[in-house]
């Protein structure tokens, strides 16, 4: 048997280890299922590059609270590449890098600070603990 598991299912995980807790509070049951929906077009997307992909992309990302789809945008990082996500943005007509500046840095992301959020949070509820 694979190990593998969808982006769906690995996507706030990864983004709590980017982007902290934090920026995931915003997310609503149903962002965070156009969340995952959006990212898992995105895996299909890495496989077969049809346009039609990036319509789906962009009408689910639609549909999340304009405070958090910002998420998406980083999302598209999770199954594809870092260098991917202006352009899949932009080419799905959600903006351009003139129109569209994120708000915050993934940590491991070029030039991020390689910090894992998720493990760091994860150390500091077990140091509370004691």
């Amino acid at each position: 048997m694979s190990d593998y598991e969808p982006s769906a299912a690995t996507v706030l995980d990864w983004l709590h280890s980017n982007l902290g807790g934090a920026a995931l509070a915003p997310l609503t049951g149903s962002d965070t299922h156009a969340l995952r929906a959006a990212v898992q077009i995105m895996e299909q997307y890495a496989y077969d590059r049809h346009p039609g992909l990036l319509n789906a992309f962009a009408e689910v990302v639609g549909r999340m609270q304009p405070k958090t789809r910002e998420l998406a945008y980083h999302a598209i990082a999770h199954p594809l590449d870092w260098s991917d996500r202006a352009r899949v943005w932009a080419e799905a007509g959600l903006g351009t890098p003139v129109f569209f500046q994120p708000r915050m840095k993934c940590s491991f992301e070029p030039g991020g600070s390689r910090i894992d959020h998720l493990e760091l949070e994860q150390k500091e509820g077990e140091a509370e603990s004691l």
